[in-house]
């Protein structure tokens, strides 16, 4: 599968050149995925399976880390394209295996997108709304925390601006209203208060409080009452899931689906000391059980680590079995490209490698083409190869300077690719954290290790140079323009008096300066002032 790639193709005037977002190597991954998804298909599908029950182990995540620049992002498009359709999917990768309807959301937890958790839960809402009915429990629950968490901000102008109703559609807000009707009418409330969604709640807690008839539908949701007469926070919001999980196993076997999210760019959701982000998108994918998580990152997640209980509601390799590291003292991880045998898909945690060297060759062969011929000469291509070390990231940028070269008129050879890409170095700073950053400048050299120099600061001549040298360097830097400030006015002169008011002087201050002996307006000298 390969795309435009507008940045190369805004790179050159050669209307010949065909330029493609080359896709190549992750046919393991997708096999992991692909087996791990049936695994949890099958167990959502099998009698004893329950979306209320709060204790079992969840098995429902896939992990993808890696190093920045190694191709998680592309992975993670091109997992939610191949399950949206097979229109879009590689075909090497092949058929998926699994039977049901599946329907991808990827979300992007970078600080760049400026998504929270609100936006996580809604941008999931919106994606539900093409099954083409409402979700009665969980809209109701919604609504009302919308309106209580924004006053007098319609849904639909933010769903408008976040740009969920471009992506998804404009009906989910009509479905949260049909909701809200059919159950004020279930209550038998006038319609003027059937518009209020604090009086429709109200009466639906009662109702279901007193166990009627009426509500028989949202009765069997035992934890619909307590969560409508909780506070409408954000803590309240991250338990609503458990509603959309019920909702989701009421319908019936025409509309069943199962979605799939993909949650990109893990490691901005927070930090080994702040984890408050992390708390709530984990209790979100706790509740949810029926619906399967595929998340990239940097790092492993650290779930399955007794040591987080506290920071975190559910810790421990009991409750996620599949994150936990291997327990067998002295055990090598699995290598990435070895796929699990017969049974179950154990490990869950997959770290994602470099490309190996065909596939190098591969990706930079087809990135670039002219008439149907690669761009990139072979031993350009080898030579890139052997630098990068597999890295994605090399190779684009390898790609980029390839380009840049070209524009200048001669034909890039071999040799201007051994290069050091600075980008590079900052994407691999970026991964480090504040402590392994401070190791790495103390053991860089020294000019890399010293800090800016003062401005204030005059160099000392090298006492290598001449003698005249160092007088024309004392000369210059003794021309050197200097910024000269007005004198700024004493606080107790007034402008248009030569002499200084006459204040009486506060007794608690001249206390306080006979402790301190600090120099004050009044004390210029700093000497102890006697009562």
């Amino acid at each position: 599968m390969a795309g435009r790639d507008l940045r190369a193709l805004f790179s050159s005037n050669d209307r010949g050149m065909t330029t493609a977002e080359a896709f190549t190597n992750r046919q393991v991954q997708w096999e992991l995925v692909a087996a791990a998804l049936a695994e949890h298909l099958a167990h959502v599908a099998a009698p004893g399976f329950d979306v209320e029950d709060l204790e079992a182990p969840r098995n429902n995540v896939m992990v993808f880390h890696g190093i920045g620049g190694i191709g998680k992002t592309t992975l993670s498009r091109k997992l939610e394209a191949a399950l949206a359709g097979a229109e879009h999917r590689p075909a090497q990768w092949g058929e998926p295996t699994w039977n049901g309807r599946i329907r991808p959301v990827r979300i992007d937890l970078s600080r760049s997108a400026g998504g929270d958790f609100e936006h996580l839960v809604l941008t999931i809402r919106a994606a539900l709304a093409g099954i083409g009915r409402p979700l009665p429990a969980f809209d109701l629950a919604l609504r009302r925390y919308w309106e209580h968490q924004h006053p007098g901000e319609p849904l639909e102008e933010y769903l408008q601006r976040g740009g969920l109703a471009a992506r998804f559609g404009k009906a989910m807000p009509q479905q949260m209203q049909s909701a809200l009707a059919d159950v004020a009418q279930t209550l038998l409330l006038p319609g003027t208060v059937g518009t209020a969604v604090g009086q429709v709640t109200g009466s639906l807690v009662r109702a279901l409080r007193e166990r009627r008839q009426t509500v028989r539908a949202l009765a069997g949701c035992t934890r619909l009452a307590d969560l409508l007469e909780a506070e409408p926070d954000i803590d309240a919001l991250s338990y609503y899931p458990h509603l959309l999980s019920w909702e989701l196993a009421q319908l019936p076997a025409g509309k069943k689906v199962t979605p799939v999210i993909l949650l990109d760019t893990f490691e901005d959701a927070g930090d080994r000391t702040h984890r408050d982000l992390e708390r709530l998108i984990q209790r979100f994918v706790w509740l949810m059980p029926n619906c399967f998580f595929v998340i990239t990152g940097r790092s492993r997640l650290q779930w399955a680590e007794p040591a987080l209980q506290g920071q975190l509601d559910y810790t421990g390799p009991t409750a996620w079995p599949g994150l936990a590291a291997t327990s067998r003292p002295g055990a090598l991880p699995r290598g990435r490209g070895v796929l699990p045998g017969a049974g179950p898909v154990r490990g869950r945690q997959v770290l994602v490698g470099d490309f190996a060297p065909e596939d190098c060759d591969d990706y930079l062969a087809r990135r670039l083409e002219a008439d149907g011929t690669p761009l990139i000469p072979e031993p350009v291509r080898d030579v890139i190869t052997r630098r990068s070390h597999g890295l994605p990231l090399y190779l684009d940028l390898s790609v980029m300077r390839f380009l840049e070269l070209r524009r200048t008129g001669r034909a890039p050879g071999p040799a201007d690719f051994e290069y050091d890409y600075t980008a590079l170095i900052a994407r691999t700073l970026a991964d480090l954290t504040p402590d392994e950053r401070h190791v790495l400048r103390s053991v860089s050299p020294g000019r890399l290790r010293r800090g800016p120099r003062h401005p204030d600061r005059r160099p000392h001549p090298p006492r290598g140079r001449p003698a005249a040298d160092r007088a024309a360097l004392r000369q210059r830097e003794r021309l050197r323009p200097v910024a000269v400030l007005p004198p700024r006015p004493h606080p107790l002169h007034h402008p248009r008096c030569r002499r200084p008011h006459r204040r009486p002087l506060d007794p608690h201050r001249l206390a306080a300066g006979r402790r301190t002996g600090l120099r004050s307006a009044r004390n210029p000298v700093g000497r102890r002032i006697r009562p």
